[in-house]
């Protein structure tokens, strides 16, 4: 084969042709000696630290960044915290079965301790973005919501609003519901274990006993908390009773079916009279022949 018919490749493998060099291929401005110095220096000298004006400029900017990051997480837990309080509201069960919420006049409110600014108001403000917390020095000692009522009520049922996501080691953990006629005779009604959540925790009286109980005073004990807590958050509390008016309503419509089964009983005792006298009748008649 004639050299004129080999391709360059062939003629750089043979020896006969000299591929140009790297730096033959790139401007000569790219691979003078000047910017190859300079290229060097950039690569193995770095450049100079920031200064502390420039590195306190650089943490605030990050400071900044995490408090804005913080302030949209905490907006979206305190509307989700909105949503889950109106949608799972106990008044939307309650009111259909006869309970009705105690008002302020019918109850005396205390607490066995509070922190300044977070005091019982915040229980009853239909709020649950805030709380009421506990102040006390004695770990030992349960955190107690007191209600003292001015007659004997029927109790249906209590609610608490608790959100462990934002409250964390605040948020009760197991909850004593106790009743009885005087602070010396409360007894334990119920115990509420609640979960890891946020929501209502309901204690319905009359899943347990039966139904309503007729007490003078109600106690809600904070036993213990998440993560061995010394204090407690409660956002809301509801206390549930039937009152004596729906009572009466409920006693008339059961007095009043009570009669109408009654009146339905003696019609159909009639029907069956007159039925045995249409059978008997031609008997009668017919002995009365003979």
């Amino acid at each position: 084969m004639e050299a004129s018919d080999q391709s360059p490749s062939d003629l750089f493998l043979a020896g006969e042709f000299d591929m140009p060099s790297p730096e033959g291929l790139l401007p000569p401005s790219e691979h003078s000696p000047s910017l190859a110095g300079a290229r060097l220096t950039t690569e193995f000298f770095p450049s100079d630290p920031p200064t502390e004006e420039e590195e306190e400029e650089e943490e605030e900017g990050e400071e900044e960044e995490d408090e804005e990051d913080r302030k949209l997480d905490d907006s979206e837990q305190e509307s989700r915290t909105l949503r889950i309080y109106e949608e799972t509201h106990p008044d939307h069960t309650q009111k259909q079965s006869g309970g009705r919420e105690i008002a302020d006049h019918e109850a005396i409110w205390s607490v066995s301790t509070f922190r300044q600014g977070w005091g019982i108001q915040n229980l009853r403000d239909n709020n649950p973005l805030t709380f009421w917390q506990s102040d006390s020095q004695n770990p030992l000692i349960p955190h107690t919501i007191d209600l003292v009522f001015l007659q004997a009520t029927l109790i249906k049922q209590v609610s608490l609003f608790i959100d462990y996501f934002q409250d964390e080691s605040y948020t009760p953990m197991q909850v004593s519901i106790r009743g009885g006629t005087t602070c010396r005779d409360l007894q334990e009604i119920m115990r509420l274990e609640c979960e890891e959540t946020v929501g209502w925790q309901n204690a319905d009286f009359i899943s347990v006993v039966g139904e309503p109980l007729r007490i003078f005073r109600l106690q809600i004990a904070i036993l213990n908390t998440r993560l061995s807590g010394r204090d407690t958050h409660v956002r809301q509390v509801k206390v549930y009773h039937i009152p004596l008016p729906y009572l009466e309503q409920q006693q008339q419509q059961y007095e009043e079916k009570q009669k109408q089964k009654q009146k339905e009983k003696e019609q159909q005792q009639r029907q069956y009279q007159e039925a045995d006298v249409i059978k008997t009748a031609p008997r009668l008649l017919h002995k009365g022949l003979r």
